[in-house]
């Protein structure tokens, strides 16, 4: 892992010099070359952060900082929040190591000359503006140059930083990371870009021993992972580049890359809604994608070459992924996965396979990663703060289904556990909510992920004749399945003969049925027989006999005897049966409609 981190750093051209690091300056202190304060200069918040000579830890404390790029409230010595100036020494610090840098490169001479004649003024000038603050970085130009861009002053700044490394040396060891013998680091410098998800603002380190039953053969500290620094800085600038645009999904960040760059980044799909087949009709998809601008026109251009399996071969290109979060000031793998891009195109292709379903009119849509998540939350008509659900309760189970993507495998029990729990919920919904007009079929995306689970559990166990299909599959063996479809038409039948009634079947006894149908499947036999007599005296008589047709040729399929209890994968099966019969009148009543017209 240390190693394809460091190669990503070296290919990308990412390796600092050791004792610098990207620094987010917010303004730059202008100076002419005559030392006169000129003004600040604001840095675009897209400008790429400099690198910037970097003391480490030491800087967290009372009496020392970086120099060159520091905060505004170290540099002028500005009040904290109680009205009290503590910062003297550190401002003495930056200021001294500034004038020590000048000894050794000319370009500081008008900087430190500049804070001696005018910091009141720079001071000032910095305050006067109500949008700049003072934890904002500030670094130095003088003549139009920035201070850290120079390099006058590497030597010096190289023996001036070590000077400050009192810890006892562990001789000479071999780099994890590079296998080369080096002189190891004695503190790895922690790492910035978890801070939205349990880091520290101040970084977290990515290797730590501080405690006693993690040391061995009594090495102390980083010497029981030995890494030179120059290696540890690769790492850490290539994890800093990784997360800089990285997802946060459940609480953690996502990185990933290529050992092979690729214009076709098949992992961005999980963050699209994406659909395919906008018909037969060539002209039409092309008139649909017209529509669609700039990024999701390539994201889905790509899509439609995975599913084909039309993308180019990458036989040697490796993807790794991460998901990461900061704890206690350091950094949790959460997980982590690699393989080859040819398998990572397979399994993603599987995945969509696994999730579609066919929707009357509109082709195969296929929801985001994020969307299935909130399928797997507990059911609310709030949909605010939803990440901070999803990152409370699912951090558990994101990691599995995130492996179960990758690597085509079944996804776990908690999954449909979840989303059959959201789809009664969300069908419960429409009875207790008159602002809620609910209909009474369940959420398509939780359906999408219990056909997923279900097909991959048959797979597992060899039961390929149990397949579910993306659409009504009449033939479906099982009985679970058929008493869903069952369900269903007792449901439109309901709503055919006595129209949209506050609480109907759906909502009174879809919950027992989808566990224990031989309790109420004959109370809503009963139930039927007396809504095909309303629609048979009323203007509906025409829908009579098909619905007769419906239920008789359902009946067929379960048999003499309604089962008694449902398993988890039997609700799935009644859930999915349900919904596909749902869509089955749905798209029956629409032909009906364009017949007539």
């Amino acid at each position: 892992m240390l190693e394809v981190l460091y190669q990503y750093a070296k290919d990308h051209e990412l390796i600092a010099i050791p004792g610098f690091k990207p620094k987010k300056v917010k303004y730059y202190i202008s100076f002419s070359e005559n030392g006169d304060f000129i003004g600040f200069d604001r840095l675009e918040d897209d400008t790429p952060p400099p690198m910037c000579p970097d003391i480490g830890s030491l800087a967290n404390g009372t009496s020392k900082s970086n120099i060159i790029a520091e905060k505004a409230e170290v540099i002028f010595n500005l009040p904290d929040k109680e009205g009290n100036c503590k910062r003297e020494q550190k401002q003495k610090f930056y200021l001294d190591a500034l004038a020590e840098a000048a000894k050794h490169d000319p370009l500081f001479e008008p900087a430190c000359k500049g804070f001696q004649e005018h910091l009141e003024t720079i001071r000032e000038t910095f305050l006067s503006d109500k949008k700049r603050k003072p934890a904002d970085f500030l670094s130095i130009k003088v003549d139009g140059k920035p201070l850290e861009s120079s390099t006058g002053y590497l030597e010096w700044w190289e023996s001036f930083r070590k000077q400050f490394d009192t810890k006892k040396s562990s001789g000479e060891m071999r780099c994890f990371i590079t296998g080369a013998l080096t002189e190891p680091v004695k503190t790895v410098p922690p790492v910035s870009g978890l801070s939205r998800v349990g880091g520290h603002t101040k970084g977290d380190s990515f290797i730590c021993f501080d405690k006693d039953a993690y040391k061995s053969y009594g090495f102390e500290q980083a010497a029981n992972a030995a890494v030179s620094e120059s290696a540890i800085t690769g790492v850490n600038a290539a994890l800093t580049d990784l997360m800089k645009d990285a997802p946060i999904l459940a609480g953690a960040k996502y990185i990933h890359w290529f050992s092979q760059q690729t214009e076709n980044d098949v992992t961005e799909l999980l963050d699209f809604d994406l659909d395919f087949g906008f018909g037969s009709d060539e002209d039409t998809a092309d008139e649909a994608a017209e529509q669609i601008e700039g990024d999701e026109q390539r994201v889905r251009k790509m899509f439609r070459a995975l599913y084909e399996n039309a993308l180019p071969v990458m036989p040697e290109n490796r993807y790794y992924m991460m998901s990461l979060s900061g704890v206690n000031g350091r950094v949790m793998i959460r997980s982590y996965d690699e393989g080859t891009y040819g398998e990572l195109c397979g399994n993603l292709r599987a995945w969509y396979k696994d999730i579609e379903i066919y929707i009357d009119g509109h082709g195969h849509k296929y929801p985001k990663l994020y969307a299935f998540y909130r399928r797997l939350l507990k059911f609310s008509t709030d949909q605010t703060k939803i990440s901070e659900r999803i990152e409370k309760e699912l951090s558990g189970v994101a990691p599995q289904i995130m492996y179960a993507i990758m690597h085509n495998t079944p996804l776990p029990d908690t999954v449909a556990a979840k989303a059959l729990a959201y789809i009664r919920s969300d069908l419960y919904t429409g009875a207790n909510d008159d602002s809620q007009k609910k209909s009474r079929e369940p959420d398509r995306i939780a359906c999408q992920i219990l056909k997923a689970w279900l097909n991959r559990r048959y797979r597992k166990n060899n039961k390929e004749e149990s397949i579910i299909m993306d659409k009504l599959n009449p033939e479906t063996p099982s009985a679970a399945y058929q008493t869903g479809r069952l369900m269903a038409v007792y449901a439109s039948l309901q709503n055919a003969a006595l129209g949209d009634v506050n609480a109907g079947i759906v909502e009174r006894y879809y919950t027992s049925a989808c566990t224990s149908p031989a309790l109420v499947m004959g109370k809503l036999a009963t139930l039927a027989q007396y809504h095909l007599s309303k629609l048979k005296g009323g203007d509906k008589s025409y829908l009579a006999p098909i619905y007769s047709k419906d239920l008789e040729e359902i009946s067929c399929k379960i048999g003499k005897e309604m089962p008694k209890r449902f398993t988890l994968d039997q609700q799935a099966e009644f859930a999915l049966g349900y919904y596909f019969q749902c869509a089955e009148i749905r798209a029956r009543k629409s032909q009906s409609k364009k017949t007539e017209e």
